[in-house]
């Protein structure tokens, strides 16, 4: 979006209103790295695993089942998403405050007996599932992370949690500590029934577009392949072993042609997204919300 279009759109009584309502933390480290990840497109393919570990968390899955139609909003649900992380990662201040004032109202509203989307500790668990998918994804298609890069990723990743108002301190401050909470929460978080409708929803979504229907298949293999043992049998998701066979293949397929791909392929879905992004701001910025974009 131009500055001059910024400037002939905005209220500015809705601008005040949207900057006073959006506060956000510093990160902890500026994610430069993790911007050359999100805007390649095959990173998506961890966010199920991410989502089904959020679900692990009573609170989470108890605020989505409540507040959500979720079965027939998951392409509403993916876009807004994706407003989030890139407005995290690869936002200006103007799309940061735009983009996270209008989620911090609608978490505002999210709480009831036992959840509260403004509860912090779920936006900590809540970036520890989207680390975590970030670097499955990488280690299943690239090779194994070095201890550098993961370092690096890791104190990065904290930007999903400050920027939904978990106060920086919260994020673990070694990766040891970091794979230690990770560890006690897969170990120890309950699947409910809530959570085990909502991963049906996401893994078997109804009048999907045609180009998600297309890559459900393989991202629900990926995801069943990811997800730790633990949580898989708790929410009743078993590969089979032709499925398991399909996922080796097509990953190895993967490995195969992705180096070879142009990079306008490789990063289509990002270039729509953020074009979506600019589009949700100038909204925003001239109504409050993003509205039916």
């Amino acid at each position: 979006m131009t500055e001059q279009a910024s400037t002939l759109t905005t209220a500015p009584a809705v601008r005040r209103r949207v900057l006073q309502t959006a506060p956000i933390f510093p990160p902890i480290s500026e994610p430069k790295l993790l911007h050359s990840v999100v805007e390649n497109d095959i990173y998506l393919l961890g966010g199920q695993f991410a989502i089904l570990c959020q679900f692990a968390h009573p609170s989470l899955a108890k605020g989505s089942y409540k507040h959500s139609d979720f079965a027939h909003r998951i392409p509403i649900r993916l876009r807004n998403t994706a407003r989030f992380l890139n407005a995290a990662v690869c936002g200006t201040p103007q799309e940061k405050n735009a983009i996270f004032g209008v989620i911090h109202r609608y978490h505002s509203r999210v709480k009831g007996d036992g959840y509260d989307a403004d509860d912090p500790e779920l936006h900590k668990w809540t970036a520890a599932t989207l680390f975590v998918g970030v670097v499955l994804v990488h280690e299943t298609f690239f090779g194994k992370l070095s201890a550098e890069k993961m370092e690096e990723l890791f104190k990065e990743a904290a930007v999903f949690g400050t920027s939904l108002r978990m106060p920086p301190e919260m994020w673990p401050s070694t990766l040891d500590e970091f794979w230690q909470y990770w560890d006690y929460n897969i170990a120890t978080l309950e699947v409910t029934d809530m959570a085990r409708k909502l991963s049906r929803d996401l893994l078997y979504p109804p009048n999907l577009p045609f180009s998600m229907a297309v890559a459900m298949p393989f991202a629900r293999l990926l995801t069943l392949s990811w997800l730790p043992e633990r949580l898989a049998r708790e929410y009743d998701l078993r590969a089979s072993v032709v499925g398991q066979f399909a996922c080796q293949a097509l990953v190895l397929w993967m490995r195969t042609v992705y180096p070879f791909m142009p990079n306008y392929v490789k990063q289509y879905q990002h270039r729509v997204y953020m074009e979506d992004l600019r589009k949700a701001v100038e909204m925003v910025e001239r109504t409050g919300h993003w509205g039916g974009l």
